[in-house]
C-alpha cells in the first residue's frame, strides 16, 4: 500500500539507490517477479545516505499522528463559509507567466488549488515557475494543490532545457521494465517537487483497445494488455509517492476504447460490462488496491454502466457506485478539465459543478466561471439538492491529502542539488539505453 506522505525535501536518500541502480540495471532482466524499490521517502529512519555516491544526509523526520491530521482537516472546515468550502472544492487555471491573474483568482475565492498549462502561458523558465508556486502558495489561507498534466512523451507541459523529460507511456509498456518505470516517475516527480508542483495528473491507467485509432490516447497508454498496464501504473505510483507527488490515475472507468476525443464531443462506449470489468476496469482496480492518492473521471459514456448515457464525470451511477463503493476507493475524485471539453458542454458552469459533485467527485478542474459555479453550490444545498456534509465530506478528503504531501507545515520545495541532478541523468541514460537495445525511438 502506498503511504501517507511525508514533505519532499527527504529525497535526499533516494540518490544513491538510484544511481547503484543505474551501475547494476544491465543485470536484473525486465521480467524478473518483482523490482527493488526505490527507498520511500516516507521511512523514518535517519541513517546517512550510502558514502560511495553521496554523504548527503536527509533531516530528521517529524511526526505525524492521526489526531494531527484530523485536527488540520476538521480546524480548517470549521473556519470556513459555506462559499469558502465550495471553492475549495475547485482547481483552476489562469492566464500569464506572473501571479497576477491568479492572485486575482485568491483573493476573490478559496481556491483548493491551481493547474499550471503551457497553452496559458504559464512556463517560461525553472525560476520562474519557482516563483510563481511560491507566491501563490503564500497568498492562500489554506495550502493549494498546485497541479499540472506531466505524463511524458507529447503530453509534457514543462519542456525546460534543464528539465529531464522521459518518453510515452508507450515506451515504458514496450520495454516492460516496472523499475526503470517506477525511476522515471520518481525522477520527474523529484522536479515537479523542486518546481513547487505537488500533483501530476498522471499515470494514464486506460488500456489502449483501439491502438491508433485513438485519438485521444493512444501512446499515453501503457499498452494495450491489463495485466501490462496495471503493472506499469502501480510502477510509475510508487515512484512518484517516493518523489513526494500526488498522482491522479486517469482516466476512470477507461479512455481506451474511444474514437472519440472527448475534447471535441462525448464519447461513448459499449462495451459490455463483463469485458469492461475484464479490461479497462482492471488497471483502475489495482492502483485503487495500492492506495492510490487521486482518480480522475473521464468525460465517457458507458451505457453498461449508466443507461443513462451519462458521462462518467456526471454519472452517480458510475463515479460513486462504481469508483466509491464498488472499488473502495477511499482518496480524491477529481473531474477531468470541465471548462475546455465539448463532452459536458452543454452545461454551464454552475451545473457543471453541482452534477459532479452530486455524482461523487470531489474536486472539479477548471468548473469554468468559479463564480457561478460556488453560486450554483451554495444554492444546491440551500435547496437541498446536496446535503452540506456532502461538501464537508469531499473537503475533508481534500486537506487530507494536502496533509499527507506535507503542505500544512508549508515546507520549502526541495532543491535538485548536484548529486540529485546526477541521479536523475543516471536514470535517463538507463531509459535511452534500454530503448536502443529494444531497437525504440525514444
Amino acid at each position: 500500500m502506498l503511504g501517507k506522505r511525508r514533505p519532499p525535501w527527504r529525497l535526499a536518500r533516494l540518490v544513491s539507490a538510484v544511481m547503484l541502480a543505474g551501475c547494476t540495471a544491465a543485470q536484473v532482466p525486465a521480467t524478473t517477479a518483482g523490482p527493488a524499490p526505490l527507498p520511500d521517502a516516507r521511512t523514518t529512519t535517519t541513517r546517512p545516505v550510502a558514502a560511495t555516491t553521496t554523504s548527503l544526509t536527509p533531516p530528521p523526520p517529524t511526526t505525524t499522528s492521526p489526531d494531527a491530521r484530523a485536527s488540520f482537516v476538521e480546524g480548517t472546515i470549521a473556519s470556513m463559509s459555506l462559499e469558502d468550502r465550495a471553492a475549495q472544492l475547485m482547481l483552476v487555471e489562469f492566464s500569464g507567466s506572473d501571479a497576477t491573474a491568479a492572485l486575482g483568482l485568491l483573493n476573490d475565492f478559496s481556491l483548493g488549488g491551481v493547474l499550471l498549462k503551457s497553452a496559458n502561458r504559464n512556463f517560461v523558465s525553472s525560476g520562474q515557475v519557482q516563483n510563481l508556486t511560491a507566491r501563490l502558495q503564500e497568498a492562500s489561507a489554506v495550502p493549494l494543490l498546485i497541479a499540472v498534466d506531466q505524463e511524458g512523451g507529447r503530453i509534457d507541459r514543462i519542456q525546460f532545457d534543464d528539465v529531464q523529460r522521459f518518453p510515452s507511456a508507450a515506451v515504458f509498456g514496450a520495454l516492460n521494465d516496472r523499475e526503470l518505470t517506477e525511476a522515471a516517475a520518481w525522477a520527474t516527480g523529484v522536479q515537479l517537487a523542486a518546481l513547487g508542483i505537488n500533483v501530476d495528473f498522471a499515470p494514464v491507467a486506460d488500456v489502449n483497445v483501439l491502438g491508433e485509432g485513438n485519438p485521444a490516447i493512444g501512446d499515453r497508454s501503457y499498452g494495450s494488455d491489463p495485466v501490462l498496464v496495471a503493472a506499469m501504473t502501480l510502477a510509475a505510483l510508487r515512484g512518484f509517492d517516493a518523489a513526494g507527488v500526488a498522482t491522479a490515475v486517469k482516466h476512470f472507468p477507461g479512455h481506451g476504447n474511444t474514437a472519440v476525443d472527448s475534447h471535441l464531443g462525448l464519447p461513448v462506449v459499449m462495451t459490455e460490462r463483463d469485458v469492461w470489468a475484464a479490461t479497462d476496469l482492471v488497471p483502475f482496480a489495482a492502483a485503487v488496491g495500492a492506495g492510490a492518492p487521486m482518480m480522475m473521471v473521464a468525460h465517457v459514456a458507458y451505457p453498461a454502466l449508466d443507461p443513462s448515457g451519462l458521462p462518467a464525470s456526471m454519472s452517480r451511477a458510475i463515479t460513486y457506485d462504481q469508483l466509491r463503493v464498488g472499488l473502495g476507493f477511499a482518496g480524491v475524485i477529481v473531474t477531468d478539465d470541465l471548462a475546455n471539453m465539448q463532452a459536458v458542454a452543454a452545461w454551464g458552469s454552475g451545473e457543471r459543478a453541482v452534477r459532479a459533485l452530486m455524482a461523487g467527485s470531489d474536486l472539479l478542474l477548471n468548473p469554468g466561471d468559479v463564480k457561478a459555479a460556488v453560486s450554483a453550490i451554495v444554492a444546491a444545498v440551500a435547496d437541498g439538492v446536496i446535503p452540506e456534509q456532502t461538501i464537508d465530506d469531499a473537503l475533508a478528503r481534500i486537506l487530507g491529502l494536502k496533509f499527507d504531501l506535507g503542505l500544512a507545515d508549508r515546507p520549502d520545495p526541495p532543491t535538485v542539488d548536484p548529486a540529485m541532478r546526477d541521479a536523475i541523468g543516471t536514470v535517463a541514460i538507463r531509459v535511452a539505453d534500454a530503448c536502443r537495445r529494444a531497437g525504440l525511438d525514444c
